[in-house]
């Protein structure tokens, strides 16, 4: 996977919601509500923060103008703070109640005719002893950019995962990451989840160094539940990697403390990881796959970059071959339902002399473009099951293996093929329109 940028992707600042409506008042009833007023607008309700603290999870505190939330994670037992979003409306602040009354452990009743909105304490449900298992479909979102009425991703039968970056651990434990609080709704509306992702920004030294540190690691999980619970997310996504393979056993041990929490929240974990490559300790070998599938709910393999960027020769990012082979070898370590495959939304352009090559990529949405421009005849390859297409440019030889529906819908074929788990896609903004609806 590529490194990320620092959460500053996750621009939005909290306090800034937008709404076209007028406000209209709505009268609260039960026990604890009758002297409060809420707000609709924008078919969200609103209310004073204070009315968070009525279902008795949250505390509430201001800290120069900005809103916190302090709970004590029941798995935990250390209070943690969470900032949430406010938004003036007639001179007062509110918070979003549609949004944060079930994870403050409140539920409300809604009657239109009479604008009143009945609340009370929600009950907590005992999860049931075995959960339905669904496919997940993973969709990486690292620049908040999902839209559902602009993606068919909606189309393929399962349970739908957004996964945005919250930035890396460092962030996380310099509260550098920030949320784009409208995404946020926004895929909550269009019955997708949240599962951001959170990566090492792959440093070895530094890794190694929080690996060896059972006091940073318990801070952030605690800080991770904590914001999972106050924003209600379906769980996390690790993507960690160049690591010392040393240190492989010190990974496994984080990625089960910190699965012991979430698990016990009603939350999911899942992992990413390379294909096996004995010639790679730092990405590949750095991996007890075994073990880590005993903790996580799922191993999402990253089945691309078969040919690295810096490779000097031009090659496959994702071969149906080299998949095959792989995975038939992954399904040996771990149990094939606790696996999803994923696959690449890009490919690369590699140009110059065998030998002496570079690369850069190029999204699966600019290839048709390409073609024309050129006027390319696309070759299929067999074995890899891709379209090739070579060009000179300036006289530079120039060769790509095309990524598109005839190439992805094969590798896709091997989730049904080995009894895989799911699919993950790497990255939204990189597909063809309409692509999901060909899988």
């Amino acid at each position: 996977m590529k490194k990320l940028l620092p959460a500053l992707l996750l621009a939005a600042a909290l306090q800034t919601v937008s709404y076209a409506e007028d406000p209209v008042s709505v009268k609260m009833k039960g026990n604890d509500f009758k002297n409060f007023t809420a707000i609709e607008m924008d078919g969200t309700f609103y209310t004073a923060p204070v009315v968070l603290s009525k279902g008795g999870k949250w505390k509430l505190s201001w800290e120069k103008d900005k809103l916190y939330v302090y709970l004590t994670p029941a798995s935990l037992k250390k209070e943690e703070k969470v900032e949430i979003p406010y938004k003036e409306i007639q001179g007062s602040r509110y918070v979003d109640f549609s949004y944060f009354s079930t994870p403050a452990g409140l539920e409300y009743v809604y009657k239109p005719g009479k604008k009143e909105l009945t609340v009370k304490k929600r009950k907590e449900k005992s999860r049931p002893a075995r959960e339905v298992r669904e496919r997940p479909l993973v969709l990486w979102d690292v620049n908040d950019s999902y839209r559902a009425e602009d993606s068919d991703f909606a189309v393929l039968p399962g349970r739908h995962v957004l996964s945005p970056s919250l930035g890396s651990y460092e962030d996380m434990e310099n509260n550098r990451y920030r949320w784009n609080f409208d995404y946020l709704k926004q895929v909550k509306k269009s019955d997708a989840d949240i599962m951001p992702l959170v990566h090492n920004d792959f440093e070895v030294k530094k890794t190694s160094q929080f690996m060896h540190d059972k006091t940073r690691q318990a801070a952030l999980i605690s800080k991770m539940e904590a914001l999972a619970e106050v924003y209600g997310l379906y769980g996390y996504n690790i993507d960690f990697e160049n690591m010392d393979p040393r240190d492989k056993e010190l990974y496994t041990s984080f990625i089960k403390d910190l699965s012991l929490p979430l698990h016990q929240a009603g939350k999911k974990l899942t992992v990413d990881i390379t294909v096996y490559n004995e010639g790679s300790p730092s990405w590949s070998l750095c991996y007890d796959r075994e073990k880590l599938a005993d903790y996580c709910d799922y191993e999402i393999i990253m089945g691309y970059d078969e040919t690295p960027r810096t490779s000097p020769y031009a090659g496959s990012v994702s071969s149906y071959s080299w998949l095959d082979k792989n995975i038939g070898r992954l399904v040996q370590m771990v149990p094939p339902e606790k696996l999803i495959l994923g696959l690449p939304l890009y490919t690369r352009i590699y140009e110059g002399k065998p030998g002496h090559m570079t690369s850069r990529v190029l999204p699966m949405k600019d290839q048709d473009a390409l073609i024309s421009r050129y006027h390319l005849k696309p070759v299929w390859q067999p074995d890899a099951r891709q379209y090739t297409l070579s060009w000179r440019e300036g006289g530079v030889m120039h060769r790509t293996y095309m990524e598109e529906e005839k190439s992805l819908s094969a590798k896709a074929e091997l989730e049904k093929t080995y009894g895989l788990g799911g699919l993950a896609f790497w990255r939204y903004g990189f597909e063809k329109k309409g692509i999901f609806g060909n899988l």
